[in-house]
């Protein structure tokens, strides 16, 4: 819940074990061996899908891992809800699962396209990531107690971390090379547009104000310069 500070160490806990686990499945289902009934169960031939490709969904995974665990770890610090919880939950079994089941039997080599979602990806990630330390660095001066962050990337869109998770999001949907995981990026910005958003905004009004009226009449939401 926005504004109200608590520890809720042990969902976070659970949230860096559980995104472990789902990080160690999309592993043993990309390379293990052992793990070749899995194959067998849906008809696909994961171990043949291409080294680079699946090497590079793996690598996302854990360099979102060690993002997420950063964010919850120290860079959020307010109350997790339930509802919260499951949805993250639900999230880091699309990220780490979802994209290897639909990309990691892919025998395609990688191309310009791949390159693209590569940087897209890491582009994305440092974003998101970025303006949350930016943010946590202006919260943690006594001087700025009670003000509202407008600064750094955020200058560019009120939203800039969503808009970063949309971009790194959309980046790993495109190596899978399956048009299905298009779907995924497209809840995500749906949801940002509609409930995320709408809702933080709603907040942010309440609490700041005139701040945040000026801030909103002079800066995108979501996409800078665009919306």
């Amino acid at each position: 819940m926005h504004g109200i500070k608590e520890n809720s160490n042990l969902l976070r806990i659970l949230w860096f074990l559980i995104n472990g686990i789902f990080l160690l499945i999309g592993y043993l289902i990309c390379f293990d061996e052992s793990f070749i009934w899995f194959d067998s169960i849906l008809d696909i031939d994961f171990k043949s899908g291409n080294f680079y490709r699946k090497s590079c969904l793996l690598a996302f995974g854990m360099i979102m891992y060690i993002r997420m665990n950063l964010t919850t770890f120290y860079l959020l610090k307010r109350k997790i809800q339930i509802d919260e919880f499951f949805g993250v939950l639900i999230a880091y079994f699309t990220y780490q699962i979802a994209f290897v089941l639909l990309g990691g039997w892919n025998t395609t080599p990688i191309g310009i396209l791949d390159c693209a979602g590569i940087l897209l990806f890491f582009l994305g990630s440092y974003i998101n990531t970025y303006s949350e330390i930016q943010r946590k660095r202006f919260k943690k001066d006594p001087d700025n107690k009670g003000k509202l962050y407008t600064l750094g990337l955020f200058k560019l869109a009120r939203h800039i971390n969503y808009f970063g998770d949309i971009c790194w999001v959309l980046g790993w949907a495109i190596i899978t090379h399956n048009i299905w995981s298009g779907l995924i990026p497209i809840s995500l910005t749906l949801g940002f547009i509609f409930f995320f958003i709408p809702q933080l905004s709603s907040y942010l009004e309440k609490k700041y104000s005139e701040e945040y009226e000026d801030w909103k009449n002079n800066t995108k939401s979501l996409f800078p310069y665009i919306y």
